[in-house]
């Protein structure tokens, strides 16, 4: 053998200490790219949660939206002084009640919290759910069931939402619809259709473009009446 291609334990060390630099060299960059990784998935996370309550579609009124399968979602807006523990506030109110009535009778859907104001969006099973948790006096159903259940229409004056319709009408013209029926005041009310009429009040209008129903507070004092809306 020529003794130009003998290699000298010399050499042997010098190929293994190189080829332990570029494996170590190789492991730092595969850390590197690792730990790049993890900050870039952090910093996505993050945007994405704080970019969520600017993009998404929230209301900035107090609003209660009536869904078709009968859940009822609720959005408050409002202020007050310890805005910061009203969330466990929150929770607590409604753990107490899942534990009684079901559990997801009642989810918290959304808080957010700016200083002393706040946002609140819930979701409540049904309509009677909505008026047991909160105590205000809901109803949503057929005009039928409303009587049944002992709401009185012969005493209350309603108006039609149709342009062709006259200002008052009875509760014979809403035969066969649907009605949602609410005591409360300072709000706006969603429906899962077309509301073809409404209470006969001042405070209480229907938006045509997107049959919004607004019924606004008449007094800082008193006790709201009840507010009928026909939809089909």
């Amino acid at each position: 053998m020529d003794k130009r291609d003998k290699v000298t334990p010399e050499q042997i060390r010098v190929y293994r200490r190189r080829k332990r630099i570029i494996q170590k060299k190789r492991q730092r960059r595969r850390r590197q790219l690792i730990t790049a990784a993890v900050i870039l998935a952090a910093v996505i996370v993050v945007l994405f949660t704080a970019l969520s309550g600017i993009f998404e579609k929230r209301s900035r009124s107090d609003l209660l939206t009536l869904s078709s399968d009968g859940s009822v979602i609720f959005e408050e807006n409002s202020t007050m002084d310890d805005a910061a523990g009203l969330k466990d506030f929150v929770n607590k109110q409604i753990s107490s009640y899942n534990s009684k009535n079901g559990e997801g009778s009642v989810q918290l859907k959304r808080f957010a919290r700016s200083g002393d104001h706040y946002y609140v969006r819930t979701k409540y099973k049904n309509m009677a759910v909505y008026s047991d948790f909160t105590g205000y006096d809901a109803y949503s159903g057929t005009v039928e069931g409303a009587k049944e259940a002992g709401y009185s229409f012969g005493d209350t004056s309603f108006k039609s939402t149709s342009s062709k319709a006259s200002a008052d009408a009875s509760a014979d013209a809403f035969k066969g619809q649907k009605v949602l029926i609410i005591k409360e005041w300072g709000i706006s009310v969603k429906v899962p259709g077309e509301v073809t009429g409404t209470s006969l009040a001042e405070n209480v209008t229907c938006d045509p473009k997107d049959g919004t129903v607004k019924i606004k507070k008449q007094s800082d004092s008193g006790t709201a009446p009840l507010t009928y809306i026909f939809y089909k």
